[in-house]
């Protein structure tokens, strides 16, 4: 049986290289590291991950699904009331590492991306609860764990905390019929353009009550 709780702090590194895994093949982080040389972006990817899941443990909200002591999805989610984190709060997660490793244009590229990517979200004029990652371990997919963790834990989480619009991005086909299935409605498409590469990008948002 799983369960769906909000992760410990010692459970970071592990949620941090379920996403790292989770995310090696899509398109996304990619465009993300374009600025990275070849050579270090395995190590850049895998440390923004980190970086980024411990922000969203300190200021927002970090979530696990965990089936026999071990940690099979991970969800991290922001809140439409709490700020969002600054630049120090990146640097004492661990920016310094990114920065040693891809440089100073590299982070400013991230931002960049990041920014455009998240501007549909951004411009609503009300409140949004915003998912920032979901995954799920590769030897559990296809047993719908996704979805329940939607479900089971956070739309119930949303639910209990006032509830309200839920906002999320994503960049391929098959994660569009999935949050489709779940709710969702598509309001905005993009195309996020690096220095080499482009990527199409789709906002969505359903509502929580």
């Amino acid at each position: 049986m799983i369960q769906f709780r909000l992760a410990r702090e010692d459970e970071l590194p592990h949620v941090a290289d379920l996403l790292y895994d989770s995310f090696q093949d899509y398109i996304f982080f990619d465009l993300l590291c374009e600025k990275v040389r070849v050579r270090k972006r395995s190590a850049f990817a895998r440390q923004l991950h980190l970086v980024n899941t411990k922000v969203f443990f300190q200021h927002q909200s970090c979530f696990v699904g965990i089936e026999n002591e071990e940690i099979v999805s991970a969800a991290l989610l922001k809140h439409p009331h709490h700020p969002e984190p600054g630049l120090m709060d990146y640097l004492f997660s661990g920016g310094l590492k990114l920065v040693f490793t891809g440089g100073i244009s590299a982070i400013q590229h991230v931002f960049s991306i990041l920014t455009d990517a998240k501007q549909a979200c951004s411009s609503l004029k009300k409140p949004y609860w915003y998912l920032e990652a979901l995954v799920v371990a590769k030897n559990q997919q296809g047993k719908k764990l996704g979805s329940r963790m939607l479900k089971q834990c956070l739309f119930p989480f949303i639910a209990s905390h006032g509830g309200g619009l839920f906002t999320l991005i994503t960049h391929n086909e098959a994660n569009r019929h999935f949050y489709q299935k779940n709710g969702w409605m598509e309001f905005d498409e993009r195309v996020l353009r690096g220095k080499e590469m482009f990527l199409e990008s789709w906002s969505y948002k359903t509502v929580i009550k």
